[in-house]
This record gives C-alpha cells, structure tokens and sequence, in this order.
C-alpha cells in the first residue's frame, strides 16, 4: 500500500472516528440539557407561577370558603418550594399565611410584599424566557420568530456551524493521540485517558442525582 492512499485511509477512519465521537458527546449534552430542561419547568409551572397567582389573591378580600382554599393551595406549594427560594422571600410567604390564619405575628409590610412579588415574577420572566423564548430553543414561543424563516435559518446555520467545527476539534485530538502513539508517547495517552474517564464519570454522577431527583419529585407528586 502507498503512503498516500494509506494517509488518506488514516484521515477517512479519523474523519468518520471525529464524528461519531461527535455524536456521542452531543447526545450526552442534550440528555443533560433535557434533564435541566425538565427542572427548569417544574419550577416554572409547580412552582413560582403558582406561588405568584396564590400568595397575589391572598391578599384579597374573599369569602371564608375560598380564603381558606387559597391558603390551602399556597401550602401545598410552599411545602415543595423551600430549596429554590431565598430564605426572606419564604419567610415572607410565611408569614402571609400567618395573617391569614389569624397567628399572632409581625405582619407582612407592603415592601416586604413587593419584593417578594418582584421576585418571583422575574423568575418567571426569566424560566418562560429560557425554556421557550431563546434562540437556543428555537423562539418557540416567539411569535416573531415563527412567523421569520431567516431567523430560523440563521439558527440552522449556527447549529450545523458548531457540529462542524466540533467534529474538526475533534479530529484534530484524534490525530493528536496517533502522534503520541507513534512517538510513543504512552505515559501522555494514559494522563489524557485518565482525564478524559473523570471528567465522564462526575458527569454521570451529576446526571443520576438529577435524574434521581426528578424521579423522588414525580413519585410524591404521583
């Protein structure tokens, strides 16, 4: 065989190696990003929209039946909300609940009040943004963006833009480690392989106490 028909077998099995690495590590990120994804909605829609529409009627005047239904709902709520709220702002829905049930308390001021609102509406703001607004999602939401082809174009653009510029990092590795290899380089292999195995093992660490998390989640829900 050739040196140059066997260099241009070494770039094809390095080429089609680049990208089903590729594929492998984008497949890894979207699981990751789903899982993200998916808290990001609960807390969106489980949590702080239910806590701003609740803790806003409250402070309304209601029949007896109804208050204590609102405050009932607000509990619910509360009870699953304390590790993704600033403790003052979970305090402050404390103590609306306090007043509601007549408690004897130092009361809620309308700062206290307003804060708390601001608050979670911007959570809002910002959940309803980047679950359904970016461009990283496609502007799903956005009507503007729907109605624009070029925009979407654009975004097709720039995602086929980063899987190629990936898949030639990538390449680029992989020659790297032929190079070592056959400089004999085995101690520099094994340092990057070593790596390379922590850096996938914390990530599925990571994954699994999400993923166990969201399952705990569902389970009480359910």
């Amino acid at each position: 065989m050739s040196a140059n028909i066997e260099e241009v077998l070494i770039a094809a099995l390095v080429g089609v190696g680049g990208w089903f690495v590729k594929d492998f590590l984008f497949g890894i990120f979207q699981k990751r990003n789903q899982l993200e994804r998916v808290e990001w909605e609960y807390r969106l829609k489980e949590i702080y929209c239910p806590l701003y529409f609740w803790s806003g009627l409250l402070v309304m005047r209601l029949d007896r039946q109804f208050h204590a239904s609102v405050c009932e709902h607000l509990q619910k709520v509360l009870a699953k909300a304390a590790y993704v709220l600033p403790e003052i702002h979970y305090y402050t829905l404390i103590k609306l609940l306090e007043v509601a049930h007549n408690q004897e308390t130092s009361g809620v001021t309308d700062a206290q009040r307003d804060s708390l609102r601001s608050y979670l509406y911007g959570q809002i703001e910002v959940l309803n943004f980047i679950l359904y607004r970016s461009q990283e999602t496609g502007g799903v939401g956005d009507i503007s963006a729907t109605l624009s082809p070029y925009r979407n174009l654009l975004r097709l653009f720039f995602i086929g833009a980063t899987h190629l510029l990936v898949w030639g990092l990538i390449a680029l590795i992989i020659y790297g480690l032929l190079w070592l290899y056959q400089a004999r380089q085995f101690f520099v292999i094994g340092v990057c392989a070593v790596v390379l195995l922590i850096v996938y093992w914390v990530d599925i660490r990571r994954r699994d106490k999400i993923e166990q998390g969201i399952e705990n989640r569902l389970k009480g829900k359910g």
